[in-house]
């Protein structure tokens, strides 16, 4: 028997997508593997457009396929779908890492996760974004601010009620724009702590709570960023991060 969706996220589906930007035909990506399992989560701005499309901005298909589309789905919307196609969404975000993964880009954070013992590959961790919806352009270069900022007004809700209903030991955040974004969502300042140096890039690391407990990480760097973003600052990133995890005076 499929068990029920929560309220929340059956309400999050059934949100149409704001005009414009979003890619077309998309769904909204919940969480990259099941937030419900996982203990650490780490956290970005949305979803890339290559979830979706490939780089003739083909919508991706059989076996490249990573989540579900209106076109797979066989409907115009979510506002009116079924439980059951509700239910192949929830469930293409669940298994993400088990079927066509952008390990690209995932695999920058698996030093991260494991200098806690966890990783996306084996359910301990997943990946959740301030936004849902995959943009096309890419986030940075959508011309207008005001179409940014709905968007990230508008799926704040939903991150706040994952990260106050799951379990999570820790929150990795990766960015500082992400950093500045999720303060606002979340109405709480992080402490910096710490840096991390590589060949000719700083990254500053800070830290706080949420308020069920969850221990905060964050770093001002992307790590997939080609800019100045080396192995040895990412090496220097993950053990610094691990030591966090062992400091009882987070808070």
């Amino acid at each position: 028997m499929t068990s029920l969706l929560a309220d929340y996220v059956v309400a999050r589906l059934g949100r149409p997508p704001p005009d414009g930007h979003v890619v077309p035909g998309s769904t909204p990506v919940l969480s990259f593997g099941n937030a419900s399992d996982a203990v650490v989560a780490t956290l970005g701005l949305n979803p890339s457009r290559q979830e979706f499309l490939d780089r003739n901005g083909r919508e991706l298909s059989g076996m490249s396929r990573r989540f579900e589309t209106l076109t797979s789905l066989g409907v115009a919307d979510l506002a009116t779908a079924s439980d059951e196609v509700l239910h192949r969404v929830a469930s293409a975000c669940n298994v993400y890492f088990a079927v066509n993964p952008y390990t690209r880009w995932f695999d920058q954070l698996e030093p991260v996760l494991q200098s806690v013992g966890a990783s996306y590959y084996d359910g301990s961790a997943c990946h959740l974004d301030l936004v849902q919806w995959a943009t096309d352009p890419v986030w940075s270069k959508i011309p207008n601010r005001d179409v940014r900022d709905r968007l990230l007004a508008e799926d704040a809700a939903f991150l706040r009620q994952q990260l106050t209903t799951g379990s999570f030991k820790f929150l990795f955040i990766n960015g500082s724009g992400v950093v500045r974004q999720f303060e606002s969502v979340m109405g709480i300042s992080l402490r910096p702590v710490a840096s991390v140096s590589g060949s000719s890039v700083k990254s500053l690391l800070s830290v706080g709570r949420l308020p069920l407990g969850t221990r905060v990480i964050a770093w001002s760097v992307n790590v997939q960023s080609s800019l100045g973003i080396c192995n040895t600052l990412r090496a220097g990133l993950a053990s610094r991060v691990g030591e966090l995890s062992h400091d009882d005076a987070i808070a």
